[in-house]
C-alpha cells in the first residue's frame, strides 16, 4: 500500500501571477509542502519541467487538467529524475518516480499513467515523496 495515497492535496495560496520559473501556487501533500509553478496551458504542459537541469527541493510544478480523465505524461527533454503523483478531487491517487531522459522522442523515454480519472499531475524532486510503496519506473 502507497502510504501517500489517498492523502489531501492542499493547495494553500496563490501567491503572485509571475513569469515562470517563479513559484505562483503553494501546495501541502502528506505535510511536504512545495512552492509550485502552475502548468495550466496545453503548451506549458507540454513542456513542463523539461530540460531544466535542476528542480530545487521544495519545488515542483503543478499540471491542472480542466478535466477528470486518465491523463499520461512523459519524460522526454528530462535531465534530472523526478516524483509524479496523480490527483483527483484533491487527493493523491498515485505516486511514481521517473528516471530522466535526455531524448526528445516521446516514444523512447518513460512515462507515467494515472491509475485512474485524475484532475491534477505535482511533479517534484526525485525523492520529495518517497515512501516504502512508491513505484519507480525508468528506462
Amino acid at each position: 500500500m502507497n502510504p501517500r495515497r489517498g492523502l489531501p492535496v492542499l493547495a494553500v495560496a496563490v501567491l503572485a501571477a509571475c513569469s515562470s520559473p517563479q513559484p505562483e501556487a503553494t501546495v501541502e501533500v502528506g505535510g511536504e509542502v512545495f512552492a509550485v509553478e502552475l502548468a495550466d496551458t496545453a503548451n506549458e504542459q507540454k513542456e513542463g519541467l523539461a530540460g531544466r537541469e535542476e528542480i530545487p527541493a521544495d519545488t515542483g510544478m503543478l499540471f491542472q487538467f480542466g478535466e477528470r480523465a486518465e491523463h499520461q505524461m512523459w519524460m522526454a527533454g528530462m535531465q534530472v529524475p523526478i516524483d509524479v503523483a496523480w490527483i483527483d478531487d484533491d487527493r493523491v491517487i498515485g505516486v511514481a518516480t521517473l528516471d530522466p531522459c535526455t531524448k526528445v522522442d516521446q516514444t523512447t523515454c518513460p512515462r507515467s499513467t494515472a491509475p485512474g480519472p485524475a484532475t491534477a499531475l505535482l511533479e517534484v524532486p526525485a525523492g520529495a515523496l518517497a515512501g516504502d510503496a512508491v513505484e519507480t519506473r525508468g528506462t
